[in-house]
């Protein structure tokens, strides 16, 4: 086991010897992230010829995060209808390359539209079982969950982690927040992204503006990688946070092999703007519903209508011994209080 993770592990370890409550550490799920992750990798049927990979998987997924991390409270958190639409009145050319198209080569779905209503069923049924669950649902219209977990994070004073495997959210990592990423099974804390990415973590999102975001259809400068930006830039790499500003003032007053950031300025700061997770754009109108569901926890623990769900879907022997799992899985987070 690597270092980090034992630095971890040993860390929930010392917390069980502390007084914990609802918000002393608690487990942000980018729900249809993880959802179709699953959905993608595990080609599930139940008896009945029903696809059921995405709503196993999930629950697996979860299920393995919860057990390692031990969090007193999860969130999960989902796209809301419309959910780009707020980015879109800022860049609406923002996810414009995302075709319609099947997303898994399972030969169960010969169309596109019976992979799409096979998604649908199951994130519907996927809601039916977390609602029986000591666990919160958030979704709000209009707004992406990254937005919506962004500010969660900045809302909670102790541990934190958020589990995706969206690199955007390693603009968040710091003392208080890991990333656990459930492809790599890895934790990402600021070692490890210092490590990888060759800059601290309070530095990624300046990096992420600047080179852009291909899967959404962002741009960054043109014809700068990371190794080129962190020549043209090599306080990146420093330990003190760089601000956009700095960036634009460098560029201002620096030579020639500044003039394509310079040229780019109006677009970086749009590109802040959709990227920005520390500070993210979630309308006052929203914030109150996200308020009402962090002061108001839910704590109890339906088993029986979980396992009816269970049966009624013949998931069988997807999830072995279920009734022990359910328990021993979701059992500690009906026990803790708010602060």
């Amino acid at each position: 086991m690597k270092q980090d993770l034992k630095d971890i592990f040993a860390k929930l370890k010392e917390d069980k010897q502390e007084a914990l409550h609802r918000n002393s550490r608690v487990l942000l799920i980018d729900s249809l992230n993880t959802f179709l992750r699953s959905f993608v990798v595990i080609n599930h049927m139940n008896p009945q010829g029903n696809h059921i990979g995405g709503l196993t998987g999930f629950l697996k997924s979860v299920g393995f995060a919860i057990r390692h991390i031990k969090p007193t409270r999860v969130i999960f958190v989902f796209d809301g209808q419309g959910g780009s639409t707020n980015k879109r009145y800022l860049y609406p050319e923002y996810k414009a390359n995302r075709k319609i198209s099947k997303i898994s080569n399972w030969e169960g779905f010969e169309t596109q539209q019976d992979e799409s209503e096979a998604i649908t069923n199951q994130i519907v049924r996927l809601v039916d079982y977390l609602k029986c669950l000591p666990v919160d649902l958030l979704s709000i219209d209009k707004i992406e969950a990254d937005d919506v977990i962004g500010y969660i994070t900045g809302q909670l004073d102790d541990i934190v982690y958020i589990m995706s495997s969206d690199k955007d959210y390693l603009q968040l990592v710091s003392d208080k927040v890991t990333v656990y990423s459930p492809t790599k099974k890895k934790f990402y804390t600021p070692k490890m992204i210092r490590e990888e990415f060759g800059l601290p973590a309070q530095n990624f999102l300046i990096q992420k503006v600047l080179l852009g975001d291909q899967s959404d259809n962002v741009p960054g400068v043109k014809g700068l990688g990371l190794k080129t930006l962190l020549k043209l830039y090599p306080e990146l790499s420093a330990e003190e946070k760089v601000t956009l500003e700095e960036v634009l003032q460098k560029a201002d007053v620096a030579g020639l092999k500044y003039d394509k950031v310079r040229a780019f300025r109006n677009q970086l700061l749009i590109n802040k703007q959709l990227m920005d997770l520390e500070f993210p754009n979630v309308p006052e109108s929203d914030i109150e519903s996200i308020q009402e569901v962090l002061a108001n926890p839910r704590s109890t623990l339906d088993k029986a209508t979980f396992l009816h769900y269970y049966n009624e879907d013949y998931l069988q022997n997807s999830i072995p011994n279920v009734q022990m799992w359910v328990y021993d899985t979701f059992k500690d987070l009906c026990h803790y209080k708010l602060k």
